[in-house]
């Protein structure tokens, strides 16, 4: 091989971490590796049985279209790729009889239109019955690739793995919070001192009336009861508790305020458990825990009626009347408020304990109950 300084190599391997940042730069870190080794062409494509797709050099629509790919995957080489084990170069073609491979479709008809005459190939991910090869190829009037060429790119295959898991970390935590951001209940990042790390739009909500039973204090999420906040200290050192690189805790569960004399405030249950990725995914620089918050239901939420009619196949009278007795209505209420004879309305309750496989009204009640969606609940 040419001459490769080691400022060139640098340039390249610092071009793959920054494409691990953000994944509009695997192309340049695709090229970047095609012209240090002097390619004619290179990609990381993605096999699957019945899919491929690659971030390639040269942009090549015919070849990623889908005749292109039928012909790839047809080829007994899609298979041996799938083979070759992680992290290791190899030289291509992959296969003994160099001659059959040059008479068959893919070689005649896709590659060597393309001058793909001799290439190296690593794989360097294999997930869910697909794997990701990176591929540099010289054309016929190039040098063949040597024994050197091997070892260089031997050294820089570990930077372009470590490059995709932490490509794929950001990815998960960018869903994470994503999804965090969307839940309908109060989520917290906190580490073990309580400081908060991440949380969600609906947990910055349960912070703002002032009679919340949990506020801010300096960045340290609190319980305004002394009790309280003693309680939810201990959850959350136990949560983000190691003993000899294991975490032991499992945090627990709280009701806030405890006080059951204190009824004019919101009460908020809060379900405190390790959060085990959290250096993996990025979220914090140390062991972290995650509190999730939902306020205890003071009354049937909009839409609750409608979603046990479909649960359990309701009529809207049966409906009607389920969602009367969760929120705590007596039969003669529910009959009642909907001028219907409680006579009728029993005869309804025995169609839905038909329907929801109860026995009596205070195992339907916490049937229901258990059946609310928390999209449902609000403030």
């Amino acid at each position: 091989m040419a001459v490769v300084t080691i400022e060139a190599v640098s340039a390249v391997v610092g071009q793959i971490y920054e494409a691990a940042y953000d994944q509009e730069r695997w192309l340049g870190a695709i090229t970047g590796l095609r012209d240090l080794f002097g390619g004619s062409r290179s990609c990381i494509v993605r096999v699957s049985p019945e899919t491929l797709d690659a971030v390639a050099s040269d942009l090549d629509p015919e070849f990623n279209s889908q005749k292109g790919i039928e012909a790839m995957l047809r080829d007994p080489l899609a298979a041996a790729s799938a083979a070759l084990p992680l992290g290791t170069v190899n030289r291509w073609p992959l296969t003994s009889d160099e001659t059959a491979f040059r008479r068959r479709e893919l070689w005649q008809d896709w590659m060597r239109p393309r001058d793909m005459y001799q290439g190296l190939v690593c794989n360097l991910l294999a997930s869910s019955g697909a794997h990701w090869l990176l591929d540099i190829h010289r054309g016929s009037r190039q040098d063949a690739f040597r024994t050197d060429d091997i070892d260089l790119l031997q050294k820089i295959v570990p930077h372009v793995m470590r490059a995709g898991q932490i490509g794929r970390s950001l990815e998960n935590t960018s869903a994470l919070a994503s999804a965090f951001s969307h839940l309908p209940f109060g989520v917290f990042l906190v580490n073990g001192h309580q400081q908060i790390e991440q949380m969600n739009e609906a947990a910055e909500a349960m912070l703002a009336p002032p009679d919340s039973p949990l506020r801010l204090n300096g960045g340290t999420i609190v319980a305004s009861d002394l009790r309280d906040a003693q309680e939810l200290q201990r959850l959350v050192a136990d949560a983000c508790s190691l003993k000899d690189g294991v975490m032991p805790g499992t945090g627990g569960t709280l009701v806030v305020p405890s006080d059951q004399k204190r009824s004019e405030l919101t009460r908020l249950v809060l379900s405190v458990a390790p959060f085990v990725d959290a250096r993996a995914y990025g979220l914090a620089s140390e062991r972290c825990a995650v509190i999730m918050v939902t306020e205890v239901a003071r009354r049937i939420s909009d839409g609750f009626e409608t979603h046990v009619r479909g649960l359990f196949n309701l009529t809207p009278a049966e409906a009607r009347l389920a969602a009367a007795l969760a929120s705590g209505r007596t039969l003669k209420e529910a009959a009642e408020s909907s001028n219907i004879t409680v006579k009728t309305c029993r005869t309804y309750l025995e169609r839905i304990f038909s329907k929801t496989r109860t026995h009596q009204q205070s195992e339907l009640v916490a049937l229901l109950k258990s059946t609310e969606p928390l999209s449902g609940r609000s403030r």
